[in-house]
């Protein structure tokens, strides 16, 4: 039997939206992609004293799931003990590798070897379910290790957005390995985000919200064994002395700038913060990135100069030749495959 609420919405609509609204919670689409959409330019970068490489891993996530991940690095094998620090992108929900690796030209031209993985459940990897953060940050405390174990890893860094942000906040108080970390549209509690996650896909009066949200917990509870009232990722904000980087878009329609701010203000450790334009999805400005990776020198690098840095930064804003998005897309990379399933 169909049942219609006040808005004249039938029963079986009802029961759609809410099928959406708890997959795009735990189950949104996967990212596709070739892995030949991960090959760089290494010609590009202007650092002549390496050879570039990337290698792709295979490591084993602590709930089981095969994690499929890619390093870009400077290939160190002749020149121990060489140090250089790494940062270690998060990505967001519904998304992949590939949005880390945008950023391989910025970092590894400063001096910064960059690792990208697939959280289970992600593009690449396996598993069914994601828990934005809940799950992500054991997944993030096997990657560090996993990372760590290489010759010439300096100090490690972690970047992460939306719920890779999220895990980021929720992982790094406990983790003196993490020397610094970015974190781009965190979300402060997920009951809100659901609230409004709801609103957005099931279009029923404002009272019946609570009735729907019990419901979600449960199948959330069924499906990943996940109690979504413990996704806080604010309340970590206190614990963590890592130093940290904040960004969120002013227009965020899914998660509200001032979430970030509420975060912001709770964090214990050195911090700041960049409130830019655009929405949730919107790609960061270069000048926006720049600072993030100086951010990054300044907490990673041993040898960083503050002054030379911020003249550096100024001459690349205004200088993008060498800019990968306009280079010619060869792939010059020495590729090593290699597997870890311990």
């Amino acid at each position: 039997m169909e049942i219609n609420n006040q808005r004249g919405i039938k029963g079986e609509e009802i029961k759609f939206s809410y099928e959406n609204c708890w997959r795009y919670i735990i189950r949104p689409p996967r990212d596709k992609y070739n892995i030949s959409e991960l090959d760089f330019p290494f010609f590009l970068i202007k650092n002549p004293d390496f050879i570039y490489i990337r290698e792709d891993y295979t490591v084993l996530s602590k709930r089981g799931y095969l994690m499929e991940c890619s390093f870009f690095r400077a290939d160190l094998s002749k020149r121990i003990p060489y140090i250089r620090p790494v940062v270690i992108y998060l990505h967001g929900n519904s998304s992949s590798r590939m949005e880390g690796a945008k950023m391989i030209f910025f970092l590894l031209n400063k001096g910064i070897d960059l690792f990208v993985f697939d959280f289970p459940g992600c593009g690449k990897s396996e598993g069914e379910y994601i828990s934005l953060g809940y799950y992500e940050k054991e997944d993030v405390n096997t990657i560090v290790d996993f990372v760590e174990k290489f010759p010439g890893v300096g100090k490690i860094g972690i970047w992460g957005r939306s719920m890779g942000a999220a895990t980021a906040l929720m992982y790094s108080y406990k983790d003196k390995r993490i020397k610094a970390q970015c974190m781009d549209s965190p979300f402060a509690n997920f009951k809100d985000l659901a609230i409004k996650l709801c609103k957005q896909h099931i279009s029923i009066p404002e009272f019946v919200i609570n009735t729907i949200l019990y419901f979600l917990k449960k199948t959330i509870k069924k499906k990943n064994n996940l109690e979504i009232e413990n996704l806080k990722p604010i309340e970590f904000a206190k614990l963590s002395k890592t130093p940290a980087f904040f960004i969120h878009a002013m227009k965020d329609d899914l998660i509200p700038y001032g979430q970030t701010i509420e975060i912001y203000e709770k964090y214990l450790g050195i911090k700041s913060i960049n409130i830019t334009e655009g929405d949730h999805n919107t790609p960061r400005q270069k000048h926006l990135i720049y600072k993030i990776i100086s951010f990054f020198c300044k907490y990673l690098d041993e040898d960083y100069n503050e002054e030379n840095n911020s003249l550096e930064e100024s001459e690349e804003s205004e200088d993008n030749s060498d800019d990968p998005d306009k280079g010619n897309n060869i792939n010059q990379s020495k590729k090593i495959t290699k597997s870890n399933n311990s």
